[in-house]
């Protein structure tokens, strides 16, 4: 019984190990989130996201935790990943 847990653990953490995203990824998510924060919706968000993304504008920090992942701005965690998905964490942004 042992062993059978132990062969699902690692099998587990192989799987989350190989569907951790990419910094990619995360760029495209945060700033798709932070075009539509700032009132672009829709297909111009995505194109005003993909640019940001593109540029670089904002100083983006990628943490790969081999079976997660994480994005952050100065302190806080705007995003999460793990399973080739990401999400965007709830932050404010300063007016």
């Amino acid at each position: 019984m042992r062993r059978i847990i132990a062969v699902l653990i690692v099998v587990a953490c192989i799987v989350l190990a190989v569907t951790n995203p990419g910094e990619e990824v995360h760029k495209k998510v945060v700033y798709n989130k932070l075009s539509g924060t700032v009132g672009m919706k829709g297909f111009l968000g995505e194109i005003a996201g993909d640019l940001m993304g593109n540029l670089d504008m904002v100083p983006l920090t990628y943490n790969n935790y081999f079976l997660f992942s994480t994005m952050s701005f100065r302190d806080d965690v705007v995003s999460v990943g793990f399973l080739k998905q990401v999400r965007a964490t709830n932050w404010e942004t300063e007016d």
